[in-house]
């Protein structure tokens, strides 16, 4: 009697599959990625002044406070402040609120103002704002939540995820896979941390 050689391998974990994106598009979403401000590195801040200050007429939108102390859940730092804004459609959990510096069809004018120069649109804007959906940390990117589970602002819920709820951040399975979408921004990623 003969016996079957056993494999020698342990099975395989099911692969966990990439998240697929649709383009970002500011005539669907408004730009609700911008609903709650967002929070700076000392650098960004301290470029971010230096840059209302010089062009005043770009930036007549602003409050008076247009970045000041904050929080979110363990994360506190300097954010961009926020002002009311009535979306279209929006997440039940994200407040009516938008970003400081964005325009009236939402545009970043951090943005538009590099545009307007010539300069690179991503110059004056923070990383974490044309990153988005994407995140950073001290290893590198982290690449887009494909599931509500794994949204990293999965508090419960209350509040169900940030970036999954989003237009650009849902998964859809007729978007195309994130590093494909995403491509821009990873290059510059790569360009700006080389």
């Amino acid at each position: 009697m003969s016996v079957e050689p056993q494999p020698s391998h342990k099975p395989r974990k099911p692969r966990k599959l990439p998240a697929k994106l649709h383009y970002c598009d500011l005539t669907v979403c408004e730009g609700i990625c911008c609903s709650d401000g967002a929070f700076l590195l000392p650098e960004e801040e301290a470029l971010i002044h230096k840059v209302v200050a010089k062009y005043p007429a770009h930036f007549s939108h602003l409050p008076k406070k247009y970045i000041g102390d904050s929080s979110w859940g363990e994360h506190e730092g300097r954010k961009t402040a926020t002002r009311v804004y009535k979306y279209k459609s929006k997440p039940a959990h994200f407040a009516n609120t938008r970003c400081a510096f964005t325009e009236k069809d939402g545009k970043c004018s951090l943005q538009t103002l590099a545009v307007a120069q010539g300069k690179h649109k991503w110059h004056y804007k923070p990383m974490g704002c044309w990153l988005f959906p994407l995140e950073s940390n001290e290893k590198g990117l982290v690449a887009p939540p494909r599931t509500r589970r794994d949204d990293p602002n999965n508090l419960g819920r209350d509040y169900p995820g940030f970036a999954t709820h989003t237009p650009c951040g849902a998964n859809s399975t007729k978007g195309k896979v994130w590093w494909i979408a995403l491509k821009e921004e990873v290059a510059h990623y790569r360009k700006v941390t080389d």
